[in-house]
């Protein structure tokens, strides 16, 4: 007889031995799945010679559908299986030894495993319709498989680093010590989300929005081949910040870019957005086709909307089909097509067989036509500025009313504000010097005008042509001696460029030049002189136009000058008081500067700035599918404009397709590329890795996501109503993005790569952001929104081998220099060393990621570039504490978010002591640290000054000051 005790154990036993056995047997490994597992594998070994390129498929045997070398079920009846079982050597091995890849013996298996399971294709998970997973959250998604691997998610971060992470994230700044504080002590269950909404309200939101689109649409400065000229494209840039900022719809955003100049009554804005279509290099070179240089523009805009918009590398299809992925080359031509009406020319040279005369530029700055002159904020705003300091400055001339009766009697007497000083017509058919005397009755002379008059609808020119006209000024005294006049500044009706080169002795970089149609009607020049002169009794000027051939003209002067520097006109109506400062030039100091700012008034174009645009073509071009991307083969078939055979046709109306098409078809629900292939960037950006990592490549080529249903789910989502500030605020406000960055042992041993999401992922924050980072810190950023490309400093002689022209870059010196990395000057062959040092790219291509090297040369740049050098500086004389615990703890908070670590502590005060003793030794040493860059340096102890710029120049070079965790 069992006890009952006796009983109970054997029932505990039989329980624990079943336990037992349980844990023993092992999982049934998870199906092979086509497109997680074989596809890639295909991918890489097979479908050069057996894919979708029909031209290249060896033997008739295609690897990505179902075919006769797979028998479902059957793995020693597959000739798949056969063949790379073969042996090396072998003349049946697959792949064979020229392809020089071998498959490894678990690639194998797995095979073998796919093919005994049935063999069940898929077709390529990117290609396929967006499939949401009902009820899905991005919380709830990678919960559950993060619970189904057996993974415990990562904690919250703490509130400090969640700041500095979304700041950076979502604005590309750090958030400042105070703010910082103010989150960490702020205890509402809401305080998170109503950071969020703060930051994506901040208008910075949208400089750091824009990077990553003006990388996959390879936004520049330059053309890039050739010469690398400047061209006008800094308003397109500027419109993506403000479209990002007011949270335009995606879908607008496309159509706007692509296809803004075919909207009914398109406004300026939808204009300057078409500047996406002529983003792509261009050429100057003499000598040059345009017809080959037009195929490739073509062909560039293929590519880029393949990157941007569908993230696939259409460009392999230029040549013959895809060796991976099923898009044809007629899929290329056909994308061409969409574009072949935007007008361009295949050649922007500026020589004399140039058909139009139009495109020769002034120096470095030639226009790229079509383009449109469209009002810029940033230079409005600066133009106020200005104007408003130049009255200020002013101001005090007020007082002296014999100026103000004088000047005004003159307006008065000539409402024009010119004194007509003598009209006449040079005679003889020979050009000769022209030399007059002129005797103002207005002793006061600021500007002299000169006017070109036709006759009887003739040029101007007879007898010898003579296109350039020049003229020099000298005031000469009552014993004809003459001094000669400085002009300062010319404005004239029709300019034309001053070419430089190497041997160049001056910098006159344009005079006035006059075509044939221009020389056919009235033409007029202003000059300004650089400083206003006063004839005394006696005196007189006189006015010398060397060797001219001229019909007719007319000279006048003025005490005044034009309120804008590049106005033909005087001021028509009551005197202000910068007119008397400029005409006067009675208090220097202040005349000085007021020279000065007149110069930067110049440079803001009376607010308005020129910007290429899409003007539709009278004749668009013919795309042809060609062979090999032959552009000179008239014979090849015609390529209508037509989206990829492959995905879904979408709705559009019957006729001939537009750009318009196009756009819509990109943003169709049906269309499976587009959202995708966005929120995976915006994944990327928040995460630090995409969901499919290969964010350039969404075909076959590329990297499955690790989570199909969640970003679907996302997908799906974005395509509601396209709106990127509430994809964003989805995403940082979940529960993933918000975790620690910092892996446990049991995920780095099970998840190394953290494709499951277990934890954030730090990163490397970006070159321009790196930039920006710093002088944040310091307080040294100029937060200006948009305008013309900033130029801060850059090693001398770095452009000296640009030429056609030849160059010099010139830093600016007012704040311009400490704007924001987004709006630095791009130019593509010389890449401003320090974005090119943290691996921005040159943007010659389209690209949707950057290299994350880790080099020496960020160390040095971090530590030498004079601008981290000011910053350093800069930081160091804006601490407050008055100890040296206090200005560490002060340099830590502001750069890191956080207090030093008391070997951290200790180390840098150890330093610190170092460099005082040093540069006590060395005084001088610390005055020249002092004195790079162009903020002012404080007066007071050098020494000490120098010591904590060396502390702050250690802190700024720390890894984790250049990376968001």
């Amino acid at each position: 007889m069992t006890s009952p005790l006796h009983g109970k154990l054997a029932a505990i036993a039989l329980v624990s031995l079943l336990s037992f056995a349980a844990l023993a047997v092992p999982p049934k490994p998870e199906p092979v799945r086509f497109n997680r597992d074989i596809r890639p594998l295909l991918s890489d070994n097979c479908f050069a010679c057996h894919g979708p390129d029909k031209n290249k498929r060896q033997a008739g045997l295609r690897l990505d559908q179902p075919n006769r070398a797979v028998v479902p079920g059957d793995i020693l009846a597959s000739a798949l299986v056969q063949r790379i079982q073969k042996p090396v050597g072998d003349d049946l091995q697959m792949p064979p030894a020229s392809f020089h890849k071998t498959l490894t013996a678990a690639q194998k298996q797995l095979l073998m495993r796919w093919i005994g399971e049935g063999a069940v294709y898929e077709g390529h998970w990117s290609f396929q319709p967006i499939a949401a997973p009902a009820g899905g959250s991005v919380d709830g998604l990678i919960r559950a498989r993060l619970a189904k691997a057996q993974l415990t998610p990562a904690p919250l971060a703490d509130r400090a680093t969640l700041i500095r992470r979304v700041s950076l994230d979502l604005t590309g700044l750090p958030p400042t010590a105070e703010r910082v504080a103010a989150f960490v002590r702020d205890t509402r269950p809401d305080a998170y989300a109503r950071l969020v909404e703060e930051l994506l309200a901040s208008p910075h939101y949208g400089e750091r929005m824009a990077v990553p689109w003006l990388d996959a649409v390879r936004y520049a400065d330059t053309v890039g081949y050739h010469g690398d000229q400047n061209m006008n494209a800094w308003a397109y840039r500027d419109w993506v910040i403000d479209a990002f900022n007011a949270n335009m719809p995606f879908d607008r955003f496309t159509r706007e870019q692509l296809a803004g100049d075919l909207l009914p009554s398109p406004t300026p804005s939808q204009l300057t957005a078409t500047c996406f279509n002529r983003l792509n290099m261009v050429t100057r070179e003499g000598g040059a086709q345009p017809k080959e240089y037009l195929h490739k523009y073509a062909t560039d805009r293929v590519r880029t909307v393949g990157m941007a918009w569908m993230g696939l590398t259409t460009g392999c299809a230029e040549c013959h089909d895809h060796k991976y992925d099923p898009f044809t080359q007629r899929d290329f031509y056909s994308l061409a097509a969409y574009f072949a009406d935007v007008k361009q020319w295949g050649v922007y040279a500026d020589y004399g067989y140039t058909p139009n005369p139009d495109l020769r530029g002034v120096n470095n700055d030639y226009p790229f036509f079509p383009e449109l002159t469209v009002e810029s904020k940033y230079l409005m705003t600066q133009r106020a500025r200005k104007q408003r300091e130049l009255e200020a400055l002013a101001a005090p001339i007020l007082v002296s009313q014999s100026w103000r009766t004088q000047l005004n009697a003159f307006v008065q007497a000539n409402p024009d504000g010119w004194e007509s000083a003598e009209t006449f017509s040079p005679n003889g058919a020979k050009p000769v010097d022209v030399v007059r005397t002129l005797s103002p009755s207005q002793r006061s002379v600021a500007s002299v005008r000169l006017e070109l008059f036709p006759v009887a609808g003739s040029v101007f020119r007879k007898g010898v042509r003579s296109e350039t006209v020049n003229l020099s000024l000298a005031v000469v005294g009552k014993d004809g001696k003459a001094r000669l006049v400085a002009v300062r500044h010319a404005a004239a009706s029709a300019f034309a460029p001053i070419y430089r080169n190497s041997f160049a002795l001056i910098g006159v970089q344009r005079g006035w030049k006059l075509s044939d149609t221009q020389a056919t009607v009235p033409q007029t020049a202003v000059y300004r002189l650089d400083k206003p002169l006063t004839l005394a009794d006696g005196e007189s000027l006189r006015v010398t136009l060397p060797a001219c051939d001229l019909a007719s003209l007319r000279l006048s002067t003025s005490p005044l000058v034009p309120r804008d520097p590049d106005s033909l006109t005087l001021p028509d109506k009551a005197l202000a008081p910068q007119d008397y400062l400029l005409a006067t030039a009675a208090d220097p100091e202040a005349f000085t500067r007021a020279k000065a700012i007149e110069l930067e008034l110049t440079g803001l174009r009376s607010g308005r700035t020129p910007v290429m645009v899409t003007e539709r073509a009278k004749t668009p071009l013919t795309m042809r599918v060609v062979p090999r991307g032959n552009w000179q083969d008239e014979t090849a078939p015609v390529a209508p404009p037509a989206t990829p055979q492959f995905l879904p046709r979408g709705a559009g109306p019957g006729g001939p397709q537009t750009r318009l098409d196009l756009a819509a078809w990109l943003v169709a629900k049906e269309n499976p590329l587009t959202a995708r292939v966005f929120v995976n960037r915006l994944w990327k950006q928040l995460f630090g890795v995409g969901l499919s990592p290969s964010i350039e490549d969404l075909g076959a080529q590329g990297e499955a996501p690790t989570y199909p249903e969640l970003l679907d789910w996302l997908a799906a989502d974005f395509q509601r109503d396209w709106n990127i500030k509430r994809a964003v605020k989805q995403l940082v406000l979940s529960e993933a993005y918000r975790r620690s960055s910092v892996m446990s042992p049991a995920q780095r041993a099970k998840d190394p790569q953290n494709k499951l999401w277990a934890s954030q992922n730090p990163r490397r924050l970006e070159a321009e952001f790196v930039r920006d980072n710093a002088l944040a810190i310091a307080g040294l950023l100029n937060p200006d929104l948009g305008g013309p490309p900033a130029k801060p400093y850059q090693p001398a002689g770095y452009y000296a081998p640009l030429q056609f022209p030849d160059r010099d870059y010139i830093a600016d010196t007012n704040s311009s220099q400490w704007r924001r990395g987004v709006y630095m000057h791009w130019q593509r062959t010389f890449l401003h060393p320090m974005l090119a040092s943290f691996d921005a790219p040159n943007r010659d291509e389209p690209g949707c990621t950057r290299t994350n090297a880790n080099t020496p040369q960020q160390a040095l740049t971090l530590l030498n570039d004079p601008e981290f050098v000011e910053a350093a500086r800069v930081f160091a004389a804006s601490l407050k504490a008055k100890t040296d615990d206090g200005k560490l703890a002060e340099i830590y908070q502001r750069a890191l978010a956080r207090a030093p670590k008391p070997q951290e502590q200790k180390s840098l005060l150890a330093f610190l002591t170092k460099v005082r003793a040093e540069y006590a030794a060395r005084p001088d040493d610390a005055k020249k640290l002092l004195t790079i860059g162009n903020a002012p340096a404080p007066a007071g102890d050098a020494i000490e000054l120098a010591s904590w710029a060396t502390v702050c120049r250690v802190v700024l070079n720390l890894h984790e000051t250049i990376t968001r965790y």
